[in-house]
């Protein structure tokens, strides 16, 4: 009868360990990678409901942003409810976000997919890039909504 010997079944033990070591570090979540594309997601979504949408007062000085057709306020509270407002969680924000240039968290699209800050009066057409930052354990990624055209870039 052959038996292994103590060389063969450390060497085994160690195959595995390092076959465990390479297994673990495919499986670690990327909060910040799936939490910039649910961003860029609900930004496109917010675009997507804001074309062909008219709406009401527009260029009005009263004018109030209208969540469900074209704003979106981009903050970890307002991203983390449920869209039907039963405070459920639907998905939840694991990233720190920072908002570059004049400070405002809310983007809205008008009836022709321009982007604006607060409300849909002209003169808040966004005429300069808009960034978004991201940060997670030290790492960082950028949503940047050009002017015009609202096209989102995301940057690493």
């Amino acid at each position: 009868m052959r038996a292994f010997t103590l060389i063969e079944l450390i060497f085994v033990i160690v195959i595995i360990g390092i076959l465990a070591g390479i297994g673990i570090t495919s499986f670690k979540p990327k909060y910040l990678l799936d939490d910039v594309n649910f961003i860029q997601s609900k930004i496109k979504e917010a675009q997507f409901l804001g074309i062909g949408y008219e709406h009401n007062n527009f260029g009005s000085e009263e004018t109030t942003p209208d969540y469900n057709n074209g704003c979106i306020k981009i903050d970890k509270e307002s991203l983390d409810e449920d869209s039907n407002n039963t405070n459920e969680v639907s998905y939840h924000l694991h990233v720190a976000i920072t908002v570059e240039g004049d400070g405002s968290d809310i983007l809205c699209f008008d009836s022709k997919g321009r982007p604006h800050i607060d409300d849909f009066t002209k003169a808040n057409l966004i005429t300069k890039q808009k960034i978004f930052r991201f940060e997670y354990r030290g790492k960082e990624r950028n949503i940047t909504i050009e002017p015009i055209t609202g096209f989102t870039i995301l940057s690493y």
